[in-house]
């Protein structure tokens, strides 16, 4: 299975912060990462709150063409 860009984004941010000492860095890239995970539940959201309502064609292609809806 093909990781999505956030997870992706995050797998990357993870090994990092396995191999980083200072603890500031550290703390910044966890902050990242959950940052990303926030962001990754606001879309879900909205892809569910538009997926519920009847949406014409032509609004549907043009959402589905700015990455709104999958």
């Amino acid at each position: 299975m093909s990781q999505t860009p956030v997870e992706a984004i995050d797998t990357m941010l993870a090994s990092v912060q396995e191999e980083i000492d200072d603890s500031d860095l550290r703390f910044k890239l966890r902050t990242s990462r959950q940052l990303l995970r926030v962001l990754q539940e606001r879309k879900k959201l909205e892809q569910d709150a538009l997926a519920v309502d009847e949406l014409d064609e032509s609004t549907r292609e043009n959402l589905e063409r700015l990455g709104y809806l999958e």
